[in-house]
């Protein structure tokens, strides 16, 4: 809630009296929220510190000045403090009492400075009632000194600009070295605090917050703040006016203070606060400190803004490019003021100016002024395009409702109608730009000669860097180039790849509709140079506009014969193609000719790409490819199907025979690794054996495999796989007749070594496997299992083995 800070108390306790409930200086309340982090910036920064001399002297305790002290500490923290004189037990001299608010929300200063609490009517001297003491709520009240009385109190003092100036640009400078720390000499609390708050309305009042401050201070070196106040007869520091030792000294018992580097901003800020309206001038420092600009910018906006301060040649500049770059809340708040302070001189700007003052115009009022910025903004720019060739890009909106119909704007089209009608090509192409840029469509009906030598020279130099989407009557022209270019490709058709190749960027357009030979041949060219995703983008774009003409299939057959001549189809791209066809229409099986001998070609395997096209294809019924293709489409599709099978804990063999029965070899063949790879994390060595009964092939490879892996563990899997093929004569004598002597030899005797070694609980593992593979496995494997437990003997015990 903004406003709200938690409150603590810090003096010396009686025995259960403070949060620590032993006798001392401690804290001796706190508000709820206030936690150990808020004790820890009070007690390290904050606190009142008593002078040891008085306290030996026993001065009264009216004598000793009030402290208070501000900090920004990963929290904020201001603090007033007073003696209290003797401790509450014990009669020693030292007692204080610091009371001080927190808070981690900048916000709850609202808009007060940290000295302008200085006197405020919440500050307590006393302790609490209890350990508990409330927060300090919204609606609370900063002290008597404000914006006028720092005025009036400022320009009371003798040289009062003068000293002010200085300790808003020391303050300047604590704030980029904080080894350049203010110093304040003083018997009283009160007057450097009105110095404090003076320079301080001075600084946007989010760094107001950050500039901390303690008055009064024993060692000022030891004291974290900016700003540090010493009372002349308690500091041990030894800094003065002629030995500062680092510090900006202000010494207001003798009213000197240090002279360090002229500031001029400095200056202006304090004569400006002192001249004008004090709460003008303080408005302003927060709007330049917003602007988003720095240094003499962010003040001559903030001038202009709040006190309507004209600004020399060298700022309207500035001014206008804030109204174009500014904060978006500031620029609506103050922007109005400052165009018509702008507006009301009425200078000549140049042309970067006016293009500025144009664009801040559509976001403020712009009162009578925007139609006549405008053309002088169109004039400017026609000048310095048909001088360099250069125009602005983006499109340049009407500031307001003024200026469309205005006798500007007839004006502004006469202009440059005339401008086209005697222009060169490439001075045609920098004024259609123009016109594009401000949306004043030129009469194109009178711009003959000029217009039919532009598009000749166009036809001519493709190369010429024309952007036909920043022209004003763009769709004309583009009609009258492709008339040329379809002529001339018409008189020589050879030319049909080369002109793609030159034309299909700056002709391809959406949607195309491929009714004409040279769209066919702008999207053939564009599918050879677009990146994939794009190409995707156009052929589905094609086929949509071709699927919404008279004769849909007759279309999507002409388009998609221009797609595919010189590329297959993506799978995506497919399934365009079969949600835009009816299921069961076939298109011309000529279209997909490029995909078929993809497919069919010797290089296995085919590119899985090509292979989920086709299937999408035959599965919806639109291609009729020759038997051969269809049936690696399919062998593809159950090798597919049987890879998602293998690696389940129970899949079905029945269908993994069914599948690869439908897998020619050629097909097997260019899956072989990929098949091999599954079957090698199959649980159920079963679904391995169907696979390798019409795949023998696998047999070695996977022989091979099976030494490496046995070698490292013993899945019951593996196991099992390796006894089936040292067996493999029973799988079937093809499977056999691929298994070199020197694995079977090796995978018999890892199984026997096996079998001679495992736990009771492995071997059952195995059985089952073996078992599912049907009853003609079960009798060779109880033999195995017998001779193995032989070999065992006297080494096997139940629950050992691998």
């Amino acid at each position: 809630m903004t406003g709200r800070f938690e409150t603590l108390i810090y003096t010396d306790c009686r025995p259960g009296q403070g949060l620590q409930g032993t006798a001392g200086l401690q804290f001796q309340a706190r508000s709820a929220g206030a936690d150990g982090r808020a004790m820890s910036v009070v007690q390290r920064n904050l606190l009142y510190e008593p002078p040891p001399s008085w306290m030996r002297e026993r001065r009264p305790v009216g004598e000793y000045p009030p402290s208070f002290a501000h900090v920004w500490d990963g929290l904020l923290a201001t603090a007033a403090g007073v003696y209290l004189g003797r401790e509450s037990v014990g009669g020693r001299e030292g007692n204080q009492l610091t009371h001080s608010i927190t808070t981690s929300d900048p916000a709850s200063y609202r808009t007060v400075r940290p000295a302008q609490l200085f006197g405020a009517p919440f500050w307590t001297d006393r302790p609490a009632p209890s350990t508990e003491c409330p927060p300090l709520e919204p609606g609370w009240r900063p002290g008597p000194f404000g914006v006028t009385e720092a005025q009036a109190f400022v320009r009371a003092q003798p040289q009062g600009a003068e000293m002010l100036s200085a300790l808003l640009a020391a303050l300047w400078r604590s704030q980029l070295d904080r080894t350049r720390r203010v110093l304040f000499v003083a018997d009283e609390a009160v007057g450097v605090l009105r110095w404090v708050t003076a320079a301080t309305l001075l600084l946007p009042q989010r760094e107001a917050l950050r500039i901390g401050f303690k008055i009064f201070t024993l060692n000022p070196a030891y004291a974290p703040q900016h700003v540090l106040a010493v009372h002349p007869e308690w500091s041990a520091a030894g800094a003065n006016l002629d030995n500062d030792q680092g510090y900006a000294i202000f010494d207001l018992v003798r009213h000197a203070w240090s002279q360090g580097e002229a500031a001029p901003a400095a200056r202006l800020w304090a004569d400006l606060f002192l001249g004008e309206d004090p709460f003008d001038v303080v408005d302003a420092v927060e709007v330049a400190a917003a602007s988003g600009l720095a240094g003499e910018a962010a003040t001559i906006v903030a001038l202009a803004a709040i006190l309507r301060r004209r600004p020399d040649e060298r700022g309207a500049p500035e001014l206008v490019s804030w109204l174009r770059q500014g904060p978006p809340q500031l620029v609506r708040r103050y922007g109005p003021e400052i165009v018509d302070l702008l507006v009301e001189h009425g200078p000549e700007w140049p042309t970067e100016v006016l293009r500025q003052l144009h664009e801040a115009s559509g976001a403020a009022t712009f009162p009578h002024r925007g139609p006549t910025v405008r053309l002088a903004l169109i004039e400017a720019e026609l000048a310095e395009a048909l001088g360099t060739g250069l125009v602005q890009t983006g499109p340049v909106s009407p500031p307001g409702p003024e200026f469309p119909g205005s006798d500007e704007e007839a004006a502004a089209r006469a202009l440059l109608t005339d401008t086209l009608r005697s222009a060169d090509p490439v001075r045609f192409d920098a004024a259609l730009r123009v016109c594009g840029r401000f949306g004043i469509q030129p009469e194109i009906s009178k711009l003959q000669p000029s217009l039919r030598r532009f598009v000749l020279d166009w036809a001519e130099h493709p190369d010429r860097p024309y952007d036909p989407q920043l022209w004003a009557g763009r769709a004309e022209i583009e009609q009258l180039l492709r008339a040329e270019l379809t002529e001339r490709l018409a008189a020589d058709p050879r030319r049909s790849r080369e002109l793609g190749d030159l034309w299909w960027d700056v002709l391809l357009r959406e949607p195309m509709r491929l009714d004409g030979v040279l769209d066919e041949v702008v999207v053939s060219a564009a599918l050879r140079y677009l990146p994939p995703q794009q190409q995707e983008d156009l052929v589905e774009q094609c086929l949509a506009e071709a699927a919404r003409g008279p004769d849909p299939i007759g279309m999507v057959n002409r388009t998609a014969a221009v797609l595919w001549a010189d590329r297959v189809p993506t799978p995506g791209e497919a399934r365009t193609v079969c949600r835009l066809v009816p299921r069961g229409m076939p298109l011309d099986p000529r279209v997909f000719a490029l995909l078929a001998e993809q497919l069919v070609q010797d290089r296995p395997p085919p590119d899985r790409a090509d292979v989920a096209a086709g299937r999408a294809l035959l599965e919806h019924g639109i291609w009729r490819p020759p038997n051969g293709v269809v049936e690696i489409i399919e062998g593809h599709a159950a090798l597919e199907q049987t890879i998602e099978l293998l690696p389940q804990q129970k899949p079905d063999i029945a269908a993994i025979t069914v599948l690869m029965a439908r897998a020619s070899p050629s097909v097997v063949d260019g899956r072989l690794p990929e098949l091999l790879e599954t079957m090698l994390v199959a649980p159920a060595a079963a679904a391995v054996a169907a696979v390798l009964a019409p795949a023998p092939v696998l047999t070695e490879p996977l022989a091979r495999r099976l030494r490496t892996e046995l070698s490292r563990n013993s899945e019951p899997a593996h196991v099992a796989m390796a006894f089936v093929l040292v067996h493999a004569l029973r799988l079937s004598p093809v499977v056999a007749q691929q298994l070199s002597p020197t694995s079977r030899n090796e995978l018999d005797r890892i199984v026997s070594v096996w079998l001679s070694r495992c736990s009771q609980k492995r071997l059952d593992l195995v059985t089952r496997q073996i078992e599912e593979l049907g009853p003609l496995w079960s009798d060779p494997w109880q033999n195995a299992v017998r001779a193995g437990r032989r070999r065992g003997v006297g080494r096997f015990r139940p629950g050992r083995g691998r």
